[in-house]
């Protein structure tokens, strides 16, 4: 008895290069184009670099040809290409979790995002994203930092047992720091 091939196949591309106009279209083109669809991205430029990391899905045989063929998108675009096959996304939501932004503000200084990830880490919560960056206040040209990261709150971890483990980050570290549950009601 032979079994089915699943209808769809995940692949996690990672691209990496000199950044220039042309990046995103190039790299969707050669997906549709082998018959895979982008189903979730993340893309930036950091410092003269260019970032994508995206999931795309897609039947087997086209994710094996991009895998097979990633070369050739190095060769059209400058860019590193790595990937990975994964699961779908709805085999990895875990359902007992409430999801949650934590926003942080602060005078920039080493060590923010790591104190903040390791009492996230310390509570049991998983980051889902992160996302920082470091600007000049508009008046005094002040370094300033964001950090704004989705987190999921795992059962059995209260929204308020993480407020607290943020308070004490934001004591010990000068930040401001927000805990907002994406629940609505």
């Amino acid at each position: 008895m032979t079994t089915a091939e699943p209808e769809e196949t995940y692949l996690v591309l990672s691209c990496l290069g000199p950044d220039r106009p042309g990046l995103v279209a190039e790299v969707t083109h050669y997906l549709t184009e082998h018959g895979a669809n982008v189903e979730d991205s993340r893309m930036a430029v950091l410092g003269g670099e260019f970032g994508i990391l995206l999931l795309a899905s897609g039947p087997p045989g086209a994710i094996a040809a991009i895998e097979r063929d990633a070369g050739s998108l190095t060769a059209a675009t400058g860019l590193t290409v790595q990937s990975r096959r994964t699961k779908s996304p709805e085999s990895h939501r875990r359902a007992a979790t409430i999801p949650c932004v934590i926003s942080v503000d602060a005078l920039d200084h080493e060590g923010i995002v790591r104190a903040v990830s390791r009492a996230l880490h310390g509570a049991g919560v998983n980051i889902v994203s992160l996302e920082t960056s470091a600007y000049e206040a508009p008046v005094t040209g002040s370094q300033l930092f964001r950090m704004e990261a989705r987190v999921d709150v795992p059962a059995g971890v209260t929204l308020a047992q993480l407020r607290k483990a943020m308070d004490a980050v934001a004591d010990a570290e000068n930040l401001d720091i927000e805990v907002r549950s994406l629940i609505k009601g």
